[in-house]
C-alpha cells in the first residue's frame, strides 16, 4: 500500500485552516463535522458524533501593565484560570522566586499579584533509552542526556495554587526558561476551571516584571473572557470485518492553536489508514474503529469518555488500540523563532510488555526504517503513558501510541512546515503493516504481558492531570 505525502499534507492544511481548535471552540466543532464528512466519503459505517462535555474557556482581553506609568507588557492567559473584573486587578506585585513554601512564608501575598519564575521539566534521552524495549536509530543520532526542555511540564505550577490558597489577586508566571521569546504557551491543559486569574510573561520581559514585583511596584492585570460547559464530540466510524472483534485507531482532533503537528499530522495518518483499508481488495478478519477524539486539551477527556461509554459492550471487542500523534520536525530554540535541525523529532512508541505486539512493532519499524524511534515502556512516566490513547492502555487493551514532543507543540509556531513530511507515509505504512500482521494473532496472545487488565478498577490520574483539590487541600 502506497500513501501519498501530497494528499496527507492537503488534509493537514485543510484542518489547520479551521483555526484555533481548542475544546468546544466553534473552529473545533467545524473540524468535527469535517472529519465526520470525510469518514462518510471514505465509506465507513455507523459514523457518528458522540458528545463529550467540556469547559469552554475563551479569553477576550488579556493585558498587563507595570509601574505608575503603566508600561504595557505582552502576556497570555494561563489556560482554564479565572477572569478578572472588566476593569482588571490593580495592586502591588510580590515576587516569590520559584514559589516554594518557604518563599511564600517570607511575604504577604493576600490581595497582591504574585510573580514567580517557572521551571520546566527535562526531555531526557537517557531516561527514555533506559525504559525502552527496543531502539531504532541507525545513524546513532539520539544523544544521551537532555534533548531539550519539556515545556509542557511545569513542576512548580503548584506555586499558582499556593497563591490561590493565600488569597492573591492574581498570578504571573515568568517563562524565563522558554527556548524562544514569547508568552503564548497553552499549558497546563487539564480542563479544570480555576479561580485565580493568571498569565504567562515571556522571557524577554521577565527581568523587568521580576524587578517590579520585587520592589513592590504597582501592577495591573486584566483577563476577561467567556466560560461555559459545551458539548464537543468524539468522531467515530467503523469498517466492519469478518468477525465481531476490532482494532481501534485513534488521534485527537483538538489543538491549542491552528496547530499542524498537534495533531493534524496524526489525523492525516488516521484518514489515510481509513481510506487505505476501505479501498483494499484484501479485507481484514477484524473490523476497524476509527476514533478522532475530542478534549485532549481538556485532560485527555475524549478517550476517557469513549472508554467509559463503551465499557461492557464495544470496548470488550477491541483487541488492540493504536494511537497516532505528532509527526514532527526537530527544532532548536533561539531568539524569537525556532530553527529546524533537519532531523525528525525523537519519537516514542509507547507500548506495554506484550511480546507479540512488541515483536511485530520492532520488525515493522525496521522494515519502514522509521528512524529515531524508541519502543518505550508504557508506564515509564507513571500510572499511564503521556499520550491521548492512555485510557486504552489502562483499560487493559494491548495498545501502542506513536508520539513525539517537539518544543513548539503548545505555541503558535506549530505550523505546517513543522510537520516531518517524509515521515507521513512512513508512519502510516508502519501502522498499516502492523494492523495487517496482528489481524490474525489471537486476542489472548496479543494481551499476554499487559500491565493492567480489563477488570481492573480505573487507574489513578497522572501527575499532569491532577485536579485543583489535590493542591488546595480540600
Amino acid at each position: 500500500m502506497t500513501f501519498s505525502t501530497a494528499d496527507m499534507l492537503a488534509e493537514i492544511e485543510h484542518i489547520v485552516s479551521f483555526g484555533i481548535r481548542r475544546p468546544g471552540y466553534e473552529e473545533g466543532l467545524k473540524t468535527e463535522q469535517y472529519l465526520l464528512e470525510r469518514f462518510n466519503e471514505i465509506g465507513l459505517n455507523d459514523t457518528r458524533l458522540e458528545p463529550v462535555p467540556v469547559n469552554y474557556w475563551r479569553p477576550s482581553t488579556t493585558l498587563m501593565a507595570i509601574g505608575e506609568s503603566a508600561v504595557e507588557i505582552s502576556c497570555c492567559a494561563v489556560p482554564y484560570t479565572g477572569w478578572t473584573e472588566d476593569a482588571g486587578a490593580s495592586t502591588r506585585g510580590v515576587f516569590v522566586g520559584e514559589g516554594s513554601a518557604t518563599e511564600f512564608d517570607m511575604v504577604d501575598v493576600a490581595g497582591k499579584l504574585v510573580v514567580a519564575d517557572m521551571q520546566f521539566g527535562d526531555f531526557n534521552a537517557t531516561h527514555l533509552k533506559a525504559g525502552s524495549h527496543f531502539i531504532h536509530d541507525p545513524g546513532d543520532t539520539i544523544p544521551d542526556g537532555t534533548l531539550h526542555c519539556a515545556n509542557w511540564l511545569i513542576p512548580n505550577f503548584s506555586a499558582y495554587y499556593e497563591a490561590w490558597k493565600r488569597g492573591a489577586a492574581g498570578f504571573i508566571g515568568l517563562l524565563g526558561a522558554m527556548p524562544i521569546d514569547g508568552c503564548e504557551l497553552y499549558v497546563p491543559y487539564d480542563g479544570f476551571l480555576k479561580k485565580t486569574p493568571a498569565a504567562w510573561v515571556g522571557r524577554e520581559h521577565a527581568a523587568v516584571v521580576r524587578s517590579a514585583a520585587a520592589n513592590g511596584e504597582p501592577l495591573h492585570y486584566t483577563n476577561t473572557g467567556e466560560g461555559r460547559v459545551v458539548d464537543s464530540h468524539n468522531v467515530v466510524g467503523i469498517l466492519p470485518g469478518r468477525t465481531d472483534e476490532y482494532i481501534l485507531i485513534t488521534c485527537h482532533h483538538d489543538a491549542p492553536y491552528a496547530s499542524a503537528v498537534e495533531d493534524a499530522s496524526g489525523l492525516s495518518a488516521l484518514l489515510a489508514l481509513a481510506k487505505g483499508f476501505a479501498q483494499s481488495s484484501e479485507p481484514l478478519e477484524r473490523g476497524l474503529i476509527f476514533l478522532a477524539s475530542s478534549g485532549h486539551f481538556h485532560g485527555g477527556i475524549g478517550c476517557r469518555e469513549f472508554v467509559a461509554r463503551h465499557r461492557g459492550d464495544l470496548l470488550e471487542k477491541i483487541v488492540t488500540a493504536i494511537g497516532v500523534e505528532h509527526i514532527a520536525e526537530e527544532v532548536q530554540g533561539g531568539g524569537s523563532q525556532y530553527t529546524k535541525t533537519g532531523q525528525a523529532e525523537t519519537r516514542a512508541l509507547f507500548v506495554d510488555k506484550t511480546p507479540e505486539l512488541l515483536r511485530v512493532l520492532e520488525e515493522e519499524v525496521q522494515h519502514v526504517n522509521l528512524s529515531r524511534t524508541l519502543g518505550v515502556d508504557a508506564y515509564l512516566f507513571g500510572p499511564e503513558p503521556p499520550c491521548d490513547s492512555a485510557p486504552f492502555f489502562t483499560a487493559g487493551i494491548p495498545t501502542v501510541c506513536h508520539i513525539s514532543g517537539p518544543l513548539y507543540l503548545f505555541d503558535p509556531h506549530d505550523t505546517v512546515d513543522m510537520v516531518r513530511q517524509e515521515d507521513l507515509p512512513k508512519v502510516t505504512e508502519l501502522f498499516y503493516r502492523v494492523i495487517r500482521r496482528i489481524d490474525t494473532i489471537p486476542a489472548a496472545d496479543l494481551a499476554k504481558g499487559t500491565t493492567r487488565h480489563r477488570d481492573d478498577s480505573p487507574a489513578a490520574p497522572p501527575p499532569w492531570f491532577l485536579p485543583p483539590e489535590t493542591f488546595l487541600g480540600n
